[in-house]
C-alpha cells in the first residue's frame, strides 16, 4: 500500500527545495524573486505494479523520475499530478516493477572476450563437437597466435574419452590452444601450448594448482587453478580497446537481464583500467563494484596486484567502486581441489584420505587480511570447501579483533559448504554470505560433486534458508560466466524459492528445507545485494531519493506458479533514470 502522508510530506520538501541555479543566490535577493515554479518530473510511469522492496515491502502503482533520482512513488493520481508539458509519460500497462538485480558475483571481462574475441562455445557441447569447432577456429590461423576459448564442462574429466592434449593436436598441432572449462578452475591445452608454456616432465606442480600427468609422468594438458592462471598470464592480455569492448558488451548483456548493479569478482590491472575508462566516458551502465585479484597467478606478479591495488583509487568514479579485493583461497569439490574437513571418497586419482589443499596458508592469509581490513578494503574469500571456509572466517576474526571495523561486510564467495559449527560465525563477525554459482538444484555438476562427497554431504549444500534464519546477510552472484548459461537471475530465483531444476531437466529437488520464499528472495537479490557494494542508501529499494534504477516485467512474480518464475522477461531495464534495455 501507498502512504499519502509519506508522499505529500516529501513532495512538500521536494517543492520548498531551491531549483538547482538558485543555490548560489543571496538571500536579499531570494526575498523580493517571484516564488519558483513548482519542479515537475522528468518521466512518470504509470498504471504499474510497483513492488518497491523498502523498508515496509510496499507496493505502490506509479514513480516519477526527476534526473537520475526517484521524486516521488504513490498513486496514479499523485504522480500525475507530478508532470508538466515536457515530461514523458510511460504507461505500464499493469506490468511489475522492482528494483533492478544486484548481481554480486560476475566476470565480465571473461564474459565479453569470449563472445567477442575467442572461440567460444557453450559448455552443454560433448568433446566431439568442441574438437570440431577449434578445427575451425584453427583454419587459417597464424601458427603463433593462441587459440584461446572454452566453455567445456568440467564434468567430462570422467568421461570414457576425457579432454587431452592429443584430442587438440589432431586439429590444431601447430598454433597453441588454450581452452577454459566452465568453472573457470581448468584449462585444457594441446601439445603446443604446453610447449610454448615451458611445462615438461620435470615441471613442478605450483602452489595452488595441479598438471595433470598420465601414468608415464607426461601431462595430459589438463591444468587446475593456479596451474591454469598462470598459463593465462603468460598468453597476454587483451589490447585496452578490446577489454572496453568486452565490458561494455557484458554490461549491455546484464542490463537485458534486469541488473543494475554488479560485482566484478576478479579483476587484474587491465580490467581495472578499462572500467575506468568506461567510467571516465559516462558509458558504465551499472554500479559497480571490483574486486582487484590478491595472491593468485591470474593478477600477476604479486608486484603488479601491489601497483594495481595502489591505484584503485585513481580509477574509482561516482559508479565505480574499487575498494574491494578478492583472494583465491581453494579449487572446487568436482575436481577435488576444494579443501575440506573430512576426506574425500577414495578413488584411483588421488592419495588416501584426501581432502583438497588451501592454495595460501593460513598464516599468510590472516596477516593479508588483517592489512587490508585496516586499510578499508572489503575482502571476497573465494572458499568452496568446509575447512576453506573455515579458515577464511578464522583471518576474518583476526581482523576484527586487530582492527575494530565491524562495518566492513567480508564476504565469503560460493557459501556452499559449511560445517554446522561455522555458520553461526558469519553473523556474529558479519561476514556475508554469497551464494553463487545458480545450482541451488539437482544438476550434473551437483551429481559431480555427490560422486566425490557423498550424497549426505553434498545433499547439504547451499544452506539458504539456515543463513537467512542466523540474521546473516545472504547476497546473489550469477557467477556468468563460469557454470551458467547466462547472466539470467531468474532461473535462480525460482531455484531459490523451489530447489527443482529451473529448466525442468534434472528431476528432484535439493536440501528443499532450504528454501526461502519469493519476498526473501527478491531482497537477496536486491537490497542485499546494495548493502554488499555499501550502496544501500542510494540503490536497492525503489523509494524517494535513490537511485533510479528499476526493471519491468512481463508478469507479476507474485501470481505466477513459481515453477514458471524462471521464464520471466525483462521489457526494461532502467539505470540513474535513463532505459539502458528495452524490448521493441
Amino acid at each position: 500500500m501507498h502512504r499519502p502522508a509519506l508522499f505529500l510530506g516529501t513532495l512538500l520538501a521536494v517543492l520548498l527545495l531551491p531549483a538547482c541555479g538558485e543555490r548560489g543566490s543571496n538571500a536579499g535577493a531570494a526575498a523580493v524573486s517571484p516564488a519558483a515554479p513548482a519542479p515537475v518530473a522528468d518521466a512518470i510511469y504509470t498504471n504499474a505494479r510497483v513492488y518497491t522492496v523498502d523498508a515496509a515491502i510496499s507496493w505502490a502503482e506509479a514513480i516519477a523520475v526527476r534526473g537520475d533520482a526517484f521524486m516521488a512513488v504513490g498513486s496514479k493520481a499523485e504522480i500525475e499530478a507530478l508532470a508538466g508539458p515536457a515530461t514523458v509519460r510511460v504507461d505500464l500497462g499493469g506490468r511489475m516493477v522492482m528494483p533492478g538485480i544486484h548481481d554480486m558475483h560476475a566476470h565480465l571481462p571473461q564474459a565479453g572476450t569470449k563472445a567477442l574475441f575467442e572461440c567460444g562455445f557453450p559448455f552443454s557441447l560433448g568433446i566431439p563437437q568442441i574438437i570440431e569447432k577449434v578445427k575451425d577456429c584453427a583454419a587459417g590461423a597464424p601458427k603463433d597466435k593462441w587459440i584461446r576459448g572454452g566453455q567445456w564442462a568440467l564434468e567430462t574429466l570422467d568421461a570414457p574419452n576425457p579432454p587431452q592434449r592429443t584430442l587438440l593436436d589432431a586439429v590444431a598441432p601447430d598454433a597453441p590452444v588454450f581452452l577454459m572449462d566452465s568453472t573457470v578452475h581448468a584449462g585444457w591445452v594441446n601439445s603446443k601450448a604446453l610447449e610454448v608454456l615451458g611445462i615438461t616432465r620435470e615441471t613442478p606442480n605450483p602452489t595452488g594448482g595441479v598438471i595433470v600427468r598420465d601414468a608415464n609422468g607426461d601431462a595430459t594438458g589438463i591444468l587446475l587453478d593456479y596451474a591454469a592462471y598462470a598459463a593465462v598470464q603468460k598468453i597476454g592480455h587483451w589490447s585496452q580497446q578490446q577489454m572496453e569492448e568486452a565490458l561494455a558488451w557484458s554490461i549491455s548483456q546484464l542490463n537485458a537481464e534486469g541488473v543494475t548493479a554488479i560485482k566484478e569478482a576478479m579483476a587484474d590491472g587491465p580490467a581495472l583500467d578499462g572500467y575506468a575508462a568506461l567510467s571516465k566516458a559516462g558509458k558504465l551502465n551499472a554500479h559497480l563494484g571490483v574486486h582487484l585479484i590478491w595472491r593468485s597467478p591470474e593478477g600477476g606478479t604479486q608486484e603488479e596486484m601491489e601497483q594495481t591495488l595502489a591505484r584503485r583509487a585513481a580509477a574509482a568514479g561516482p559508479d565505480l567502486h574499487t575498494d574491494f579485493v578478492k583472494i583465491m583461497l581453494d579449487g572446487i569439490p568436482p575436481s577435488q581441489t576444494a579443501a575440506v574437513l573430512e576426506p574425500y571418497l577414495p578413488d584411483a586419482k588421488h592419495p588416501e584420505a584426501h581432502r583438497g589443499y588451501l592454495t595460501i596458508e593460513p598464516a599468510q592469509l590472516t596477516e593479508d587480511v588483517v592489512k587490508m581490513d585496516a586499510q578499508g578494503l572489503t575482502v571476497k574469500i573465494h572458499a568452496t570447501g568446509d575447512r576453506s571456509v573455515r579458515v577464511a572466517l578464522d583471518a576474518f576474526e583476526a581482523a576484527r579483533k586487530a582492527n575494530h571495523h565491524p562495518q566492513l561486510r567480508h564476504e565469503i564467495s560460493h557459501a556452499e559448504m559449511i560445517s554446522p559449527e561455522d555458520l553461526p560465525r558469519f553473523k556474529a563477525l558479519n561476514v556475508t554470505a554469497e551464494m553463487s554459482p545458480i545450482l541451488w538444484y539437482p544438476s550434473p555438476l551437483h551429481a559431480a560433486m555427490e560422486t566425490v562427497l557423498g550424497k549426505e554431504r553434498a545433499g547439504r549444500f547451499w544452506p539458504v534458508k539456515s543463513f537467512v534464519d542466523s540474521g546473516a546477510l545472504v547476497i546473489y552472484g550469477s557467477d556468468w560466466p563460469s557454470v551458467v548459461p547466462s547472466p539470467s537471475p531468474w532461473p535462480g530465483i525460482e531455484a531459490m524459492v523451489t530447489r527443482h531444476d529451473p529448466y525442468g531437466v534434472n528431476p528432484g529437488s535439493l536440501n528443499p528445507a532450504e528454501a526461502v520464499d519469493l519476498a526473501t528472495t527478491l531482497r537477496i537479490f536486491t537490497r542485499n545485494g546494495a548493502e554488499a557494494l555499501y550502496t544501500q542508501d542510494s540503490t536497492g529499494s525503489i523509494e524517494v531519493g535513490k537511485s533510479a534504477d528499476f526493471i519491468v516485467l512481463d508478469h507479476n512474480l507474485f501470481e505466477i506458479a513459481p515453477e514458471q518464475i524462471g521464464d520471466t522477461k525483462v521489457l526494461r531495464t532502467v539505470f540513474r533514470g535513463r532505459t539502458v534495455y528495452e524490448v521493441k
